[in-house]
C-alpha cells in the first residue's frame, strides 16, 4: 500500500481561493446592495477560515518535512506566519460579521471592520501563497522526481545575496 500523500498541498487551494473569491462577493454585494452576494460572500467566508485552520494544522508536519529535506528554517517560518496571519484575520472577520447584525446604531462601524478584517485575510492569503510556491519552485520543498525527493540545495542565489544586504 503506498504511504499516505502529504495533506498540506492538498488542502491549502481551497482557502486560498475561497477567501480571495468570497472577498470579490463581499465587494459586489456590497456595491449593488445585494442580501445574495454578502450572504454567498459571508457563507464562503467561513468555509475559507475552516480550509485556513486545516491548512496551519496540516502545515507544520508539511514545514518540518521541508527542513529535512533542506529547506532554509526561515523561508519556512515566513510563510507559516502568513498562514497563521490569514487564519487569525478569517476568523476575526466571521466572528465580527456574525456580531455585526447585533450592534444596532454600530453596525457600519462593525461592518466596516469585519470589511477590513476580511480584505486582511484576502492579502494575508495571497502572501502566504506565494511564499508557499517559492518553498515548491524557488527551494523543491515537497518535489519528487521518480519517486525520490529532491534535496534542496538551500536558498536560491538570488536569495543568499539579499540576505548578505
Amino acid at each position: 500500500m503506498p504511504p499516505m500523500p502529504p495533506l498540506h498541498p492538498l488542502i491549502v487551494h481551497a482557502p486560498i481561493a475561497l477567501i480571495i473569491v468570497s472577498l470579490v462577493f463581499e465587494l459586489v454585494g456590497r456595491a449593488t446592495d445585494s442580501d445574495w452576494w454578502k450572504n454567498a460572500a459571508f457563507a464562503m467566508l467561513i468555509v475559507g477560515a475552516l480550509g485556513a485552520w486545516a491548512a496551519v494544522w496540516t502545515g507544520g508536519p508539511a514545514g518540518d518535512a521541508a527542513e529535512r529535506q533542506g529547506v532554509t528554517e526561515h523561508a519556512v517560518d515566513d510563510h507559516e506566519e502568513a498562514g497563521r496571519l490569514t487564519l487569525w484575520f478569517a476568523i476575526s472577520a466571521v466572528v465580527v460579521r456574525a456580531v455585526a447584525g447585533w450592534t444596532g446604531a454600530a453596525r457600519p462601524v462593525a461592518g466596516g471592520l469585519a470589511l477590513l478584517l476580511h480584505v486582511s485575510a484576502a492579502v494575508a492569503v495571497g502572501v502566504a501563497a506565494y511564499r508557499g510556491g517559492r518553498l515548491v519552485f524557488d527551494h523543491g520543498a515537497a518535489v519528487h522526481v521518480h519517486g525520490r525527493l529532491v534535496p534542496s540545495d538551500g536558498p536560491p542565489k538570488h536569495e543568499e545575496a539579499r540576505e548578505k544586504d
